[in-house]
Formats: structure tokens, C-alpha cells, sequence
């Protein structure tokens, strides 16, 4: 097998590991409106069901960054697959006083489960040969499988449980099985820390935000995706009317579209300034995603959403390249956690906030967030800009 072909089989599987728990993860959303009618739930309790796992998820991520760092070998990503097949079970949970309890940690072991594949399995692609596959390349690859994941999961979950029931989950766990099984016939190793700054492209703009500062960024980004692929499946199914799986469709076009964006841009990356790209992007997709929530009741709007998604979307896995090597930062292992669990988890706890506010307000006038939260992202992010060339100018 030849270097080229073992790191093309390496990205493969592991982008197909993130695709798959992230999907896990994702089917939540889809079949949420069958969820609130069988336990008697609010849209704003059916929220924090969302933000538990959103939560969990990403801020145990901050933890597992630190494990295992002197490992050589991955370990994490099949375990935390096995924990998040969880989810294939929640139909077996009985109605009546406990259930929420019963669901709530459900989703914590979810939530695991989707945290113990990140950090490690982006150490992973950290450590495939730079030579055959570009490390910017080879990260929105790994990146854009979870945004996919997710996309799909509402789709795949609302599908699933539309036409056969939460008996149809069962079905998810064949696929993840296969993963793991393939997990170790592969030679996968892991990047040591400081590795994968050392080998980090200097991308264009790299050095002009500080870590915290990307950290901030992202975070806004993740916020506006996730009051969208989190609640709009919701809203299209009790407010419009549309079936479950039109609801998951919606939230996977969006969702990937912002991973198709994010996969042309890493191919121009290394000729524009990131930041800059990210502003101008937002800049163009803010006015279709508002032109679509305005219309979200029209079948014939869907196509806003991919558009939308790949502009105002596109931007997170190119700062998770700029974390990398951004200044002022922590060791790799950390920097991965924070990054990608850090930012999906505070962005998670703000969901919480749109669901109660959807409880008072509706749930189609709370998704205007997820606009307003883009909209911050471009008055921060020219402030910071600002601030930096002031800093050089004196």
C-alpha cells in the first residue's frame, strides 16, 4: 500500500467515524416533535433535552482533550461510537413521571460518546502525511463529515422514525459496528502535542486573531447554525405543518451547505485572508437566510437554505485551521477541545435560551437568532480587526 493510498483509507474512516456520531447526535433534532407528544414536553423542555446534549458533548470534549496524550494509537473515536448508539434506545424508554429523567440521561451518554471521538480523531488527521494530503485539505475533509453527520441526522432520524417507529434507530448501530471494526484494522496514529501546529499551514490572516479571539468568532458562528439545524425541524412540523422528514431535509440542506462551502474555500484558503473571506461570506449569506425565515412556511423556499448555509456556515472548519497555530493559546490536545467542544458547547447553552424564548414569543419569531447572532459575528469580528491594526500602526 503505498503512502498515498494508506492516508486517502486513514481520512476516509475517520471523516466516516465523524460523519457517523455526529449523525448520531443529529437524529435528535428530527424526530423531536414525535419526542414532545409522547412525553407531554414544551418546546422549551424538548430544548434542553437539545442543549444537555449539545453540552455534554462538547465541554466534556475539554477533558478528553487532555487524555491520553502520550498515546500513539487511537481509542477514543471506537468508544465514544459505541456510547453514542445510546440513542437507538430512547424508544424504550416508558412514559410517566420519570421519563424526563430518563431521557436526560440518555442524552448525557450521548453526549460522551460524541466528545470521546473529537479531539482524538482530529489528532488523527494531524497525523497523516502532510505530503499526500494538505493539512488544511485534510481538516475541512474531517470537518465538512461532521457537518454532513449532523445535517443528515435530522433527515435520517425523522425518516426513520416516521415510517417504522423508534424501533427503525436500531438500524444505526450496523454502520457503527463497521466503523470500529475498521478503526482497528487500520494503522491510524496520533499526532503528538505541538505536532500539529508545528505542521499547520501559515495560512493568510493566521496571526492576526489571537486564539480566545478565533475561540469568540466561532462560537458566534456555531450559535446562528445551531438555533437552525436544532429548532427549525421543530418549527416547520407544528408551526407549518410539514412531515418530519421535510423538517430533517431542511435542516440537512443547511447544514450541508455550510460543509460544501467550507470545502471550496479550503482549496483558496492559501491565497486570501481567511477572516476576510469568513466577513464577506457572512456579509452575502446573511440576506437569504432572513429571506428564507421569512418564508419558511413556502416548500419553494428551500433552496435559500443550502445557499445561505454554504456562505454564512463556511467559516468554522477554517478556524479551526487558524487555531491551530493562532497566538497565545494552549497545547494541541486542548486547542482541538476548546476549538471544536468549547465553541458547540456555549453555542449549545444558547440554544437553551432561544427555546424558552420560543415558549413565549414562538418558535418562527425565536429563530431570527440565529441571524442576529451571524450579524454579531461581522460587528465583533471588524472591531477585533480594528483593533489589531491600531496595535500595529502605533
Amino acid at each position: 500500500m503505498t503512502r498515498h493510498s494508506l492516508a486517502f483509507r486513514q481520512l476516509a474512516v475517520l471523516t466516516a467515524v465523524h460523519f457517523m456520531v455526529d449523525m448520531l447526535s443529529g437524529t435528535l433534532p428530527g424526530f423531536l416533535p414525535v419526542l414532545l407528544e409522547k412525553y407531554t414536553l414544551s418546546i422549551g423542555m424538548g430544548t434542553v433535552l437539545l442543549t444537555l446534549c449539545a453540552f455534554s458533548s462538547n465541554t466534556i470534549q475539554l477533558w478528553a482533550g487532555t487524555l491520553r496524550k502520550s498515546a500513539t494509537r487511537p481509542l477514543l473515536p471506537q468508544i465514544g461510537l459505541l456510547l453514542g448508539c445510546i440513542i437507538c434506545f430512547i424508544g424504550l424508554i416508558p412514559s410517566g413521571g420519570g421519563a424526563m429523567w430518563m431521557l436526560t440521561a440518555l442524552v448525557l451518554i450521548l453526549g460522551v460518546g460524541v466528545a470521546l471521538v473529537h479531539p482524538e480523531g482530529l489528532r488523527a488527521v494531524c497525523a497523516i502525511d502532510g505530503t499526500a494530503i494538505s493539512p488544511a485539505v485534510a481538516t475541512s475533509i474531517f470537518m465538512l463529515s461532521g457537518f454532513l453527520g449532523y445535517a443528515a441526522g435530522p433527515l435520517i432520524g425523522g425518516t426513520l422514525v416516521e415510517f417504522a417507529g423508534f424501533s427503525g434507530l436500531f438500524l444505526l448501530i450496523i454502520p457503527a459496528l463497521l466503523l470500529v471494526l475498521f478503526i482497528s484494522m487500520l494503522r491510524l496514529r496520533l499526532a503528538k502535542d505541538g505536532a500539529g501546529a508545528k505542521n499547520a499551514p501559515r495560512l493568510p490572516g493566521g496571526d492576526v486573531l489571537s486564539f480566545k479571539e478565533v475561540f469568540l468568532v466561532a462560537t458566534l458562528i456555531n450559535t446562528g447554525c445551531t438555533v437552525i439545524q436544532g429548532l427549525l425541524p421543530t418549527c416547520l412540523n407544528e408551526a407549518h405543518g410539514f412531515s418530519l422528514a421535510f423538517g430533517g431535509l431542511s435542516a440537512m440542506l443547511f447544514g450541508a451547505g455550510a460543509g460544501a462551502g467550507a470545502l471550496t474555500t479550503s482549496f483558496l484558503i492559501r491565497r486570501f485572508h481567511v477572516i476576510k473571506c469568513i466577513l464577506w461570506e457572512i456579509t452575502a449569506g446573511l440576506p437569504f437566510l432572513i429571506w428564507y425565515l421569512c418564508a419558511a412556511g413556502s416548500a419553494s423556499a428551500l433552496p435559500l437554505l443550502f445557499l445561505a448555509g454554504a456562505l454564512v456556515g463556511a467559516g468554522f472548519p477554517q478556524l479551526v485551521v487558524l487555531a491551530r497555530t493562532a497566538p497565545n493559546g494552549p497545547s494541541l490536545g486542548a486547542r482541538m477541545g476548546l476549538i471544536v467542544g468549547g465553541t458547540w458547547g456555549v453555542a449549545g447553552i444558547l440554544l437553551l435560551g432561544v427555546g424558552f424564548l420560543a415558549d413565549r414569543i414562538g418558535i418562527q419569531a425565536a429563530l431570527f437568532v440565529s441571524p442576529a447572532s451571524f450579524l454579531a459575528v461581522l460587528i465583533i469580528t471588524l472591531r477585533l480587526l480594528w483593533k489589531h491594526r491600531e496595535k500595529k500602526m502605533v
